[in-house]
């Protein structure tokens, strides 16, 4: 792709991360970028983008076959599972004639995948990257409407990659932040953190209210506005001093309370994330000078007994 080319873009993968990414470079009209293609092996997911798409799919090209949708590109976009990627980029670096592919920009989105995963395409001539979308995609509607400044994490082999997924980020909106290639499990492991783990522990607080007889979704209902005004303290102060609640003010007997009804009422295996959560949040309200020492040391106590 010589400097002066149009970006071709070609989607592999009409799952919710290809279809909003579709979506977004189809509507816009973008300088010297234009997606051609959209391939999947699933007729319904096709369909799918087809009817997100709406009027915008006019010159767009949808195939089952791969190759067929590569071959009307210079910039590929795999959006498939993690563990389809390197499946994927053998096939097309087989099927592409070399003088052709030497032409082109091999991009993943697998937030925990290394390059390596694109060896094939890279052997082949083609620059490989890799941009990871630090956001929930778990409705393409909303991932549509929320996309706008979301960040990505980018990992390029050559100035040339980098140059062009740089400009693809600042089309679809949003921000870069650099991520080392042998580090990128690690900054896949901080996103299900944030996000897969949030889900899992407002689950847990959900099943502590209902262990009381409170209706899941009255639960939910309610402790949604916490989550919110932490988010958006979070936003303001950072996470540390974000800290509310008994251990940040080193209240030792309400957290006594805590363990004391947990013993009544919930299995010892129940009680565990809590407890972890407790120790790591003495930790922080330590740290923020809020406690003293020996009372960070009896919160633990109590919490690890």
């Amino acid at each position: 792709m010589k400097k002066t080319n149009p970006i071709n873009i070609c989607i592999i993968g009409a799952g919710r991360v290809g279809t909003t990414v579709s979506y977004v470079f189809a509507k816009k009209a973008l300088p010297g970028i234009r997606l051609r293609a959209i391939s999947s092996r699933s007729e319904s997911s096709l369909n799918r983008a087809r009817r997100i798409l709406g009027e915008a799919i006019k010159g767009i090209i949808f195939a089952r076959d791969n190759l067929e949708a590569v071959s009307h590109s210079n910039c590929v976009l795999i959006c498939t599972p993690d563990d389809a990627i390197r499946r994927v980029c053998e096939e097309i670096s087989k099927g592409i004639e070399s003088e052709k592919f030497r032409d082109c920009c091999v991009i993943h989105f697998s937030g925990s995948k290394s390059l390596d995963v694109l060896s094939p395409a890279k052997a082949a001539g083609a620059d490989i990257a890799s941009i990871h979308p630090l956001k929930s995609f778990a409705s393409i509607e909303e991932a549509i409407r929320t996309l706008q400044g979301t960040i990505y994490g980018l990992t390029c082999s050559s100035t040339r990659s980098k140059k062009i997924a740089k400009l693809l980020v600042e089309n679809l909106g949003g921000e870069i932040i650099e991520v080392e290639d042998n580090k990128k499990p690690l900054y896949h492991a901080a996103a299900c953190v944030a996000s897969n783990y949030l889900v899992t522990l407002l689950n847990y607080a959900v099943m502590i209210h209902k262990k009381i007889g409170i209706k899941p979704e009255d639960s939910l209902k309610g402790l949604m506005s916490l989550v919110d005004g932490t988010v958006e303290n979070i936003k303001k102060m950072g996470t540390e001093k974000s800290l509310t609640g008994p251990i940040a003010r080193g209240d030792i007997g309400t957290i006594r309370e805590h363990m004391a009804s947990f013993k009544k009422y919930f299995k010892l295996e129940e009680t565990e994330l809590y407890r972890v959560m407790g120790v790591k949040t003495s930790k922080i309200a330590y740290k923020n000078k809020w406690i003293k020492e020996n009372t960070m040391d009896e919160l633990i106590k109590i919490l690890k007994e």
